[in-house]
């Protein structure tokens, strides 16, 4: 990935595989095999990707935001741990937590807005 070119994945692509089946996702993603979204039902989707927006919209970092799903028992949290700057555009770093079926997984994602919508600039180590 060169610094002057980033590749960007746009937040509603994410969302959508994300909603996708845990078996198709595994399927296509062997890493995600073991990963907690593996197991989410359509409404843990969209209560995690409803979260990850709630942390965009307030522009303070270090405040988790968590969801839970009492019908399936599965949760997570997402919290901005950086702002920054990247080729003029505004960034976070998010941290996403999710557990689903005795399965815990962190990611840390950092996003950029681009023309008010926001995407994945990177998944740093």
């Amino acid at each position: 990935m060169c610094a002057q070119n980033p590749l960007y994945i746009a937040l509603p692509l994410f969302s959508c595989l994300l909603a996708t089946s845990g078996a198709a996702i595994g399927a296509l993603y062997s890493f995600l095999e073991q990963a907690p979204m593996r197991y989410f039902s359509p409404e843990d989707s969209k209560l995690m990707s409803d979260n990850i927006d709630a942390v965009l919209a307030v522009p303070d970092n270090d405040v988790p935001q968590a969801w839970h799903n009492d019908t399936t028992g599965n949760h997570g949290s997402a919290m901005s741990t950086r702002s920054f700057r990247h080729q003029n555009m505004n960034c976070r770093r998010l941290r996403i937590d999710n557990h689903a079926s005795g399965v815990d997984a962190r990611i840390t994602a950092d996003l950029c807005d681009v023309d008010g919508v926001w995407k994945v600039l990177r998944l740093p180590e």
